[in-house]
């Protein structure tokens, strides 16, 4: 299952240019991620979680160092953490 609403902002956000505390900052502040998306992509919120949704499964594997699970993920490779991830599925 991918990660909550939270996340799904806060990588919109970043995508759109904000650093990290901006991007929490809008969040705290209730701005309106649908106005900020169609502003950039024109596209709703609920699209962007759909297109984040089909396209975190192409996405680097990463290894989480506490409990071993290996997930895909968006990362901010600065801050050295997933901003959104989904937990690889053995098949």
């Amino acid at each position: 299952m991918m990660s909550d609403i939270w996340d799904t902002e806060e990588l919109a956000l970043r995508a759109t240019g904000l650093s990290s505390e901006e991007a929490d900052k809008a969040i705290n502040d209730h701005v309106d991620i649908d106005d900020v998306l169609y502003e950039a992509y024109e596209i709703s919120f609920e699209q962007y979680q759909k297109i984040v949704a089909d396209l975190l499964p192409f996405t680097p594997l990463v290894s989480s160092p506490m409990s071993g699970k290996n997930y895909h993920a968006f990362v901010d490779t600065k801050e050295q953490r997933a901003i959104i991830k989904l937990e690889e599925k053995n098949e």
